[in-house]
């Protein structure tokens, strides 16, 4: 199986010709996605641990352009053909899901079907805070969301009555181009993994790797055996490796995508990049 190369930026950018040329050479490049990180607000300082870096600190600050993940993706369709456009990850208890529903739709069918909606659930209480969000609960939170947008994408009219939702019966148009909007489940947790089998189309581990994320992978497919689920419904991507051993590690768990990460503003680093993972790892 060909691996698939996804490149998230390393910084987001706002700068409309740095993107559009970003964007078009990773299409040039045979790339197959690119992904948009959210955080609507980053706080100068914040007491909540960053856990994918030892440090407990994420690597974007303060003053760099976060820009809103959806409609980046949107100005990323625009100027590019077939290129996949992923979010890792939308934190979704954040959002309105009704809403939400709506802006997923709409970004899918205006880019041809090509949205991968990458959802987890966050990691920083003080973003939740700012935006009058309960930290707590945050999984069930997503969980329900989860439910009541697949009902306004796959029902005509839609209903859906939860303990935090409730509504229809309604009509939310335009309807996804494939009938839903794919769903790729953030996070390492074993609550994410539940999510993932439930309600994903794929699985999106981000920073783990080695032993933690092949017990994690076979989690993943235990919790698909026990919904009656065939676990490679469920698209697993990872973080790219720095090698071809471990790349193989991760094909052998049944790793459909990997994703690197490079710098929007360096062109000529990216295409460097790119071709030399897609020569030396990759084997392409």
């Amino acid at each position: 199986m060909e691996l698939k190369l996804g490149v998230m930026p390393a910084h987001g950018g706002a700068d409309p010709a740095t993107v559009a040329r970003f964007v078009r050479l990773l299409e040039e490049l045979g790339c197959e996605s690119v992904w948009a990180v959210e955080h609507v607000i980053v706080p100068d300082d914040y007491d909540s641990s960053y856990p994918y870096d030892p440090s407990g600190r994420m690597p974007l600050r303060g003053d760099d352009d976060i820009p809103d993940p959806l409609h980046w993706l949107t100005f990323a369709a625009a100027h590019t053909t077939t290129l996949k456009l992923g979010t890792a990850m939308l934190i979704l208890p954040e959002h309105n899901p009704v809403d939400l529903a709506k802006r997923l739709a709409t970004v899918d069918v205006l880019s041809g079907g090509r949205l991968l909606a990458g959802i987890g659930v966050g990691w920083l209480r003080e973003e939740y805070d700012a935006l009058g969000v309960p930290f707590a609960g945050r999984g069930a939170r997503a969980d329900e969301y989860l439910e009541a947008m697949r009902a306004l994408w796959t029902q005509a009219p839609a209903r859906y009555d939860g303990r935090l939702v409730s509504f229809g019966p309604v009509h939310s148009r335009p309807r996804p181009t494939r009938g839903t909007v794919p769903i790729v489940v953030g996070g390492h947790s074993l609550a994410a993994v539940r999510r993932a089998a439930r309600f994903g189309d794929g699985w999106y581990p981000l920073g783990v790797r080695g032993d933690e994320f092949a017990e994690l992978r076979q989690a993943l497919r235990d919790e698909c055996a026990a919904l009656g689920r065939d676990p490679d419904e469920v698209e697993v991507t990872a973080r790219g490796p720095g090698d071809r051993g471990e790349l193989e590690r991760l094909r052998s768990l049944g790793v459909a995508r990997v994703v690197i990460r490079a710098d929007p503003n360096d062109l000529v680093g990216v295409r460097d990049k790119v071709r030399r993972y897609q020569r030396e790892v990759l084997g392409a």
